[in-house]
């Protein structure tokens, strides 16, 4: 039976996983990008440089973006606009805004320290060191992973880049038209990677040696806009201590690297609890 530090880690880790989507900017013609096909022969390294060269360039990234949160086995569940901004390698912030009247109700800011939750409807807040992840449970996923995992990017556990003596990390096996690159952290979590014969992620999965948690991010409905080519659409999949939440994420308009202001202020009179008391009351 798991304990309660165990499961407020896996809340830790399947909050981290599932909040946040990267889609991009609006203010060019786009075209839809199929990912039917099947990839070439490539050697191992030629694999890897592929996807990275074939990833998005950005400084920053804002807009609004659509959520739907699906609990358990029920095909629809709640939906709501938000406000996304992410300044690269600095803070991924999300603001969920009530209909109709655009007030904020829900704040998500990660930075590479910490993570803080603000929820006004119950007029409460968190802070919680993102190390802790590692010093507590031994998971080698830091921001910059997370990062990667909002922009639909390769990564490798624990790492800020994936620079050319990572390359072997991955074992690269092809399977249903698509390569699928795979890697393990030093707890023995499986981070595995499907890449399209456009060289994208098309999914990421992770998970845990003993099964109890997995998160399958997948990433679809790409549209080439000049250089870029991006998913306008994300779905995650989340199962942890046989719970599981869906969270769809699609794009309603986003731009690349405006200049941004991000207020990551925290309220004086709210009173501060753990993340997982706060998401309590969102995942049953």
């Amino acid at each position: 039976m798991m304990n309660a530090n165990s499961i407020k880690n896996i809340y830790k880790l399947a909050f981290f996983f599932s909040l946040i989507a990267l889609v991009s900017s609006c203010k060019s013609s786009k075209s839809i990008v199929s990912n039917d096909g099947s990839v070439v022969a490539k050697t191992h390294d030629q694999v890897v440089k592929d996807v990275l060269s074939a990833e998005t360039d950005y400084k920053t990234i804002s807009g609004k973006i659509a959520l739907e949160m699906i609990s358990g086995s029920k095909e629809s569940g709640m939906k709501v606009n938000s406000q996304l901004k992410i300044v690269r390698d600095e803070i991924i912030q999300l603001s969920i805004r009530a209909p109709f009247i655009n007030s904020e109700v829900f704040r998500l800011s990660i930075t590479p320290d910490s993570v803080y939750v603000i929820d006004r409807l119950s007029k409460k807040y968190a802070v919680e060191n993102i190390k802790d992840l590692e010093q507590e449970r031994g998971i080698q996923f830091n921001y910059n992973n997370l990062q990667a995992l909002f922009t639909d990017a390769l990564f490798i556990p624990g790492k800020s880049k994936v620079g050319g003596t990572d390359y072997n990390l991955y074992d690269i096996t092809m399977n249903g038209g698509k390569y699928h690159l795979e890697t393990k952290d030093k707890v023995g979590l499986s981070y595995r990677f499907v890449i399209d014969p456009n060289d994208r992620v098309s999914e990421t999965h992770i998970t845990a040696r003993d099964g109890k948690y997995s998160l399958r991010w997948i990433y679809r409905d790409f549209v080439k806009e000049s250089a870029s080519l991006y998913p306008t659409t994300m779905e995650a999949n989340v199962d942890f201590n046989k719970k599981k939440v869906k969270l769809i994420m699609s794009n309603s308009g986003l731009d690349f690297d405006k200049e941004l202001t991000v207020d990551n202020s925290l309220p004086a009179k709210y009173t501060r609890v753990s993340v997982s008391d706060i998401l309590k009351n969102y995942i049953k």
